[in-house]
């Protein structure tokens, strides 16, 4: 768990920033890239986990060429303003790796 907490998922959250981590979500990792907000979008896994971890076996998508791409899709239970200072921080994270 320790990891995890420590680590961004593959679209670079940070899974410890989370209000819902440890306790109802584990980390991206741990849940094989199904948060709680597919509820919302009707897909089975996040996009962004199928693509990077599913299909391309990378840990995160910090060296694609592409970042960011059309599979960033906003978080459904955020505001417009918290998704695009989250994307920020996210990119910027990816980018350090």
């Amino acid at each position: 768990m320790r990891f995890e907490q420590e680590k961004s998922a593959p679209c670079g959250a940070l899974c410890a920033a989370c209000a819902r981590f440890p306790l109802a979500c584990a980390g991206c990792g741990a849940i094989a890239g199904k948060p709680h907000w597919l509820q919302y979008t009707g897909q089975s896994v996040c996009a962004v986990y199928d693509c990077c971890v599913n299909t391309r076996h990378a840990p995160n998508c910090g060296g694609c060429e592409r970042l960011p791409c059309e599979k960033f899709t906003s978080d459904p239970t955020l505001t417009q303003a918290e998704n695009e200072q989250n994307l920020r921080a996210m990119l910027a994270r990816l980018r350090e790796q």
